[in-house]
C-alpha cells in the first residue's frame, strides 16, 4: 500500500489518537509549547480539541487546525492559531508524532494545508517559526516554498531557558 497523506477536520474520536502521538517530550521540544508531557491532561486536550471542533463551524474562524492522516491513521496535527482577516495574514504551525519523522509526510502535509487555506482564507502572507534546534523544520517549510526572512533571538522561553526561532514566510 502506497503511503498517502491526508487533512481532514478533527473529531472527538481524535482525542486518545492525540494524546498517544503527542504526549512525547521529542514532540513537545519542537513545538511552541513550554508544558512538560506529563502535565498534558486528557481534560487539556479535550478542551482544545472541544474549541477546535468549534471554529469549523464559523464563518470567519479564529484558527484552522486539521488532522494529518497517514492511511486513515491520524499522525500529527496542522494548523493556525492566528488568522488576520483585515491584513490576509496567516500564522501556521504542525507537528507529527515521532514514530513519523524523516518520511516526507510531513512536507506531503504542508503542502495539502497550504493549498487548503490559500483556497479558504486568501492570505497575501503566511508565517510560519522553528526553534534553531529544529532545523529539519526549516527544509520542511523550504521544501513547499517559504523563505527565511530572519531569526528572532530569545524569543520562547522553555524550562528555565530563553531560545531564538527562525521566521520563514510566503507571500502572494
Amino acid at each position: 500500500m502506497k503511503n498517502k497523506i491526508e487533512l481532514r477536520k478533527f473529531k472527538m474520536s481524535d482525542l486518545n489518537g492525540i494524546m498517544n502521538l503527542f504526549v512525547d517530550k521529542k514532540v513537545i521540544r519542537g513545538i511552541g509549547l513550554d508544558i512538560k508531557p506529563e502535565k498534558i491532561t486528557k481534560k487539556f486536550e479535550r478542551t482544545w480539541l472541544e474549541k477546535t471542533i468549534k471554529e469549523h463551524k464559523k464563518k470567519k474562524p479564529k484558527s484552522y487546525n486539521l488532522a494529518i492522516l497517514l492511511n486513515k491513521k491520524h499522525i500529527g496535527n496542522i494548523g493556525s492559531h492566528k488568522i488576520d482577516y483585515k491584513d490576509r495574514n496567516i500564522e501556521i504551525g504542525y507537528w507529527i508524532g515521532s514514530d513519523y519523522w524523516n518520511n516526507g509526510y510531513t512536507t506531503k502535509a504542508l503542502k495539502l494545508f497550504l493549498k487548503e487555506i490559500r483556497k479558504k482564507f486568501n492570505p497575501i502572507r503566511i508565517v510560519a517559526y522553528h526553534f534553531v534546534e529544529n532545523p529539519a523544520s526549516g527544509r520542511v517549510m523550504e521544501k513547499c516554498g517559504f523563505k527565511y526572512e530572519g531569526t528572532r533571538k530569545k524569543v520562547h522561553k522553555k524550562g528555565n531557558k530563553f531560545i531564538d526561532d527562525k521566521m520563514y514566510a510566503i507571500t502572494k
